[in-house]
Order: structure tokens, then sequence, then C-alpha cells
């Protein structure tokens, strides 16, 4: 009986668990997570935070027991790949968890920029927001405060203040680059985005870092530039850095981006694999490292790795960095690459934007949406895509995310045909609209 032992259990570590079951069915699964309960969505904090979600149903056990699986509450310090073990800080585990092969997913944690007074005042009135015990006294905190302040105009900084202004609290966000959502969109799809927000009454400081953060015993604000912001809250949505001390201190090869795999996700150790966060993912596109941290690709490279682990023969492509938020009613959506990311990597991408209605004049109620379309010049590969609007985002961008996935060109796109209904959509729909207006940009054959 083959023993397999998965280390972290989040997006990545349960799709490995399912993989694994559905691969060898007689498996020993050992599952090695500190976590109190098996698992906590920390995509829906912020919506916890805004009212939306119920904070007690973030956090669930999947009965892991009724499974046949040992549930090892501890932290992994080091894999002995001698022994084959897994040494952990569990007192009951000494002499470590044995294993034929391991999976580590032990994701990413926040990191904070080096900005004086930051590390001193966290917690205490300064917050990161990944886990439930943050969340929790991000709650506390809202009801003495009046104004708060945001670090960072990613998915997770919008999303927290969209929730701090639906609480009816003032909100300053602060920014380094010169747009909202950096490297996820467009500046021109991330202008109507930011525009939306500071109607809703959201005060942006683009293109200004923070300075320093004020206060002695507690967060008081912060100096933003030229500007100095008064403020008893403070949300630090500054990144996240994947949590590679385990596979170090077992011998395994990392990078800043976190730990090096194959496409089998294997590491460099025998029979040990890795996936979710705490891995260098790479692009669908041209196999380049990419810094997408999202929870469809955890699940993804888990099932890959959990097949891999039982016996079987998978590969991992790359992540198309299929991504959507809504903030308020207004929905964003990506994937592939930006046209700075495409530029980055080498290519001459062409563009092709269209704001449009979705749905027949004649039709009341409906809404407009705008569709951003990128290709290679040189072959008419797309490259990426993004929409912005009340709804439809992410329909339209699944559809380009699966054709970024298999490679497909402009040519490609527009053979698609996708269901019409004049209540639903044009005939002509938005997505192949802008794809038209791409393959009017590229050189003539």
């Amino acid at each position: 009986m083959k023993r397999i032992v998965i280390i972290g259990f989040g997006s990545a570590g349960y799709a490995a668990f399912t993989a694994a079951r559905k691969t060898d069915p007689k498996a020993a699964i050992t599952v090695i997570d500190p976590k109190a309960r098996d698992l906590m969505h920390p995509c829906g904090l912020p919506y916890a935070l805004e009212g939306r979600a119920d904070p007690a149903r973030l956090e669930q056990d999947v009965h892991l027991d009724k499974a046949g699986v040992i549930r090892i509450r501890a932290r992994a310090t080091r894999i002995d790949a001698d022994a084959k073990r897994i040494i952990t800080d569990a007192g009951d585990t000494e002499g470590g968890v044995p294993y034929d092969a391991a999976i580590i997913c032990t994701g990413s944690a926040p990191v904070l920029p080096p900005v004086p007074g930051i590390e001193r005042l966290r917690n205490r009135g300064l917050y990161t927001l990944a886990t439930m015990d943050d969340c929790n006294r991000i709650m506390e905190r809202i009801e003495g405060a009046s104004d708060c302040l945001i670090i960072g105009a990613g998915a997770i900084g919008l999303e927290c203040a969209v929730a701090l202004r639906a609480r009816g609290r003032a909100v300053h966000l602060a920014e380094m680059r010169d747009q909202v959502l950096p490297g996820v969109i467009d500046a021109d799809l991330a202008a109507p985005v930011a525009e939306h927000l500071t109607l809703r009454g959201i005060a942006f400081h683009l293109g200004a870092a923070v300075g320093e953060v004020l206060g002695e015993d507690a967060f008081a604000g912060a100096r933003i530039g030229d500007s100095r912001i008064t403020a008893s809250l403070c949300i630090a949505a500054t990144g996240f850095a994947p949590h590679t001390e385990l596979a170090r201190e077992s011998g395994i090869e990392c990078g800043p981006r976190g730990i090096v795999v194959d496409d089998s996700l294997r590491t460099a150790l025998p029979d040990v694999y890795a996936a979710g966060d705490c891995i260098v993912a790479w692009s669908v596109i041209d196999k380049k490292p990419v810094g997408a941290k999202l929870a469809t690709s955890a699940y993804k490279q888990g099932t890959v790795a959990g097949a891999n682990a039982a016996g079987g023969a998978m590969t991992y492509a790359g992540t198309a960095g299929a991504f959507v938020t809504v903030l308020g009613d207004l929905e964003i959506a990506g994937a592939g690459y930006t046209t700075e990311a495409a530029r980055a990597a080498g290519y001459e991408p062409v563009s092709g934007k269209i704001s449009a209605p979705v749905l027949p004049d004649y039709i009341p109620d409906g809404h407009a949406i705008t569709v951003k379309i990128l290709a290679d010049r040189a072959t008419g590969r797309l490259l990426g895509a993004q929409a912005v609007g009340p709804a439809g985002a992410a329909a339209r961008i699944n559809v380009a995310s699966a054709a970024i996935e298999f490679g497909k060109t402009l040519d490609d796109l527009e053979r698609v045909e996708l269901a019409y209904c004049p209540a639903v959509s044009e005939v002509h729909d938005p997505l192949l609209r802008a794809a038209d207006f791409a393959r009017r940009r590229m050189p003539k054959r």
C-alpha cells in the first residue's frame, strides 16, 4: 500500500488528496496541516468584511477521517529524504511521518513592504488579510474606526476598500503604481475601474508610495508622498511570498518565486512533489515564470501532483492566469499577459478593444462592457484578454482563457460560435468584435 503524505491543505492540498485517491483508491494518505479546521477559504475574507459572506462558513471540515485519511495537526519542519520521513513540530510524531511519496502544498503568506513603522504596528491597527484570525481582528477594529487606509490596489486591496465603504467608513487607498490592478489589466481598462470606485467614495492615492506608518502604540495614519493621512485602521494588501522554508530546510531547489518543479510537479528530491502558491509557476503561453497566485491554478497543480504521487503520469502545461473580481456592482476579469507583460516577455502585441452594449438596443435594461484582446503581431496567437462591466466579464474571459490555454490565434477565436439570445447578448458578441478589431491591426500577409 503506497503511503502518500500531503503537507498543507488548501486548494492545492485538497486537489492533491482527491486526485491521489482517484488514481490509487488503496493508497494510505496522511495530511499534515496546523489549521484547527480542514479548510479555510481566503478568497471569501474580503466579502466577509463586507457582510456578503458568512465568516463562520469560510472554515470547514471535510471529514478526512471518513475517507480513511490520517490528519496530523502540526507543521512540517523538514523532509528526511534518506529515511523517507517528514519531521514535524508535533510531539506525537517523534521520529517523523513515513512516506513513499510526499506533496508540498505549503502555500504563501502576506508580505509587508519595508516601510518605517509597519512591522511595529502589525496587528495594532494595521493588518494583513489572509486568515480568519486576521479577519476577526479587523472586524473588531472596524467598530471604533471611522477613517481607514488600504495599502495596495490589487484585487484584495480593492475588495477590502469596497467592504469598508459598504460599512460606512471613509477609505483612502494608496498604490505605488499609477493604476489599480497593476499586472492584471492594462491602464486603459484600470482607469474606469478607479473612476467607478471613486464615485463610491474611495479616495485614491496612485503613483505614491507609503513613506512612513504613523502611531506609537497603535496605527494612527501614514505619510503618502507629500500627504499625511489620518486613520485608525489599515489593511496592507501588498502581496504574498511563497512558503519555502520546509523545502529549503530539506535541500530542495528554490528560487525567489518559490519551489522549482518540473512539468510533472516533481521537486529535486526523489518522490517529492509540490503544488500551489509555494511553487514557481509558469505561463501556458511560453513557459516563462509568472507570479500568479490563484486558487484555480493551485487546484490544477494539486491535481497533477496528487495523481503523479499516486502513480499517474500527468503533466502541467502552465497557467493562463484567468482572474476575476467583483467590486460592488462591477466585474473585472483578465487572462494571459497584459500589454506590459507581453512586451517584457519579448512579444510585440497588437490589441483590439471595444466598449459596447451586451444586448440589442431594443432590449431594455442592458449595460455596456469593455473587452480588450491582445495577440502576437508575428503569429496572431492570443496573448491576453481583459473585460470590465457590470456583468459578463468573467464569462467572456473564460472563453478567451480556454483559447489561450490551447495556443489559439485571433482567426481561431473568430471561428467560435457563441450562444445568442437577445435577452443575453448581441449576435456578434463584444468578445468577437474585439478580436476582429485586433485582427485588422495585424500586418497584411
